[in-house]
């Protein structure tokens, strides 16, 4: 397992340049972890590898997914590690990073070793 301290997390080009909100992920040779910029020192999931290319393919494609929740008030994502909430435009903007392609190269590589 990674330290918290250690892990790179990214996020979608999509999120804006200004520095908002947005969901943010970190991939290493154990997992992919999630959290939410808005709160970087709070809950971080983390997905296996398959589990994260299949939450990524189901959010580009829009079909549901169990780690997915959708409501009017936002979007709620539950794994290992508890539940993050995202605005709809912070959802929106990581989604359309996943249909441009910016995982591809992520989740193609090899991870990268743990610190």
């Amino acid at each position: 397992m990674t330290s918290k301290d250690t892990r790179r997390f990214v996020k979608s080009t999509w999120s804006g340049g200004n520095g908002g909100n947005c969901v943010e992920w970190a991939i290493t040779s154990t997992g992919v972890y999630v959290r939410d910029s808005k709160d970087r020192d709070g809950a971080e999931l983390r997905f296996a590898h398959a589990e994260w290319d299949d939450l990524a393919g189901s959010a580009a494609s829009g079909t549901p997914h169990s780690s997915v929740s959708v409501a009017d008030d936002g979007v709620r994502m539950t794994g290992r590690g508890g539940e993050l909430f995202f605005t709809h435009a912070e959802w929106d903007a990581f989604v359309l990073g996943v249909k441009d392609g910016e995982f591809d190269d992520l989740l193609e590589e090899e991870p990268p070793e743990d610190l």
